[in-house]
């Protein structure tokens, strides 16, 4: 294992946050918005599950929002039975996501040995 990441977060605040188009246009790729789209009755807590992924994903990668890395770097897909993938960036992630009335949570598992770093070294 190469890095571990959680995040948590209100569904209430996302509800809030995605009726601004400029929140959604700057936090979800073009795909994910689509994929949004289909989640009519559960809009607000699918959103909100994407968020903590791409939260997760940031601090398996160990470095967080930082060094040029931003929300739409990040991608995240569903499997046919609608498991969620880390699409980009590049790696071997496990990804679970989950949610309940009002959290929303997530863990990003980067897989590999300690030599296969993904970032760079400081």
């Amino acid at each position: 294992m190469i890095g571990l990441g959680t995040d948590i977060i209100e569904i209430e605040r996302i509800r809030r946050a995605i009726q601004r188009e400029r929140f959604v246009s700057h936090t979800f790729t073009p795909q994910e918005q689509a994929w949004l789209e289909t989640k009519a009755k559960n809009k607000a807590e699918s959103a909100a599950g994407l968020f903590c992924a791409k939260e997760a994903v940031a601090k398996a990668l160990g470095t967080g929002f930082q060094r040029g890395l931003n929300l739409k770097d990040i991608e995240i897909t569903h499997d046919a039975l609608g498991a969620p993938q880390v699409h980009k960036p590049q790696g071997n992630f496990l990804l679970s996501i989950s949610h309940c009335r009002e959290y929303a949570t997530a863990t990003a598992i980067l897989l590999g040995d300690a030599q296969e770093t993904t970032h760079e070294n400081d």
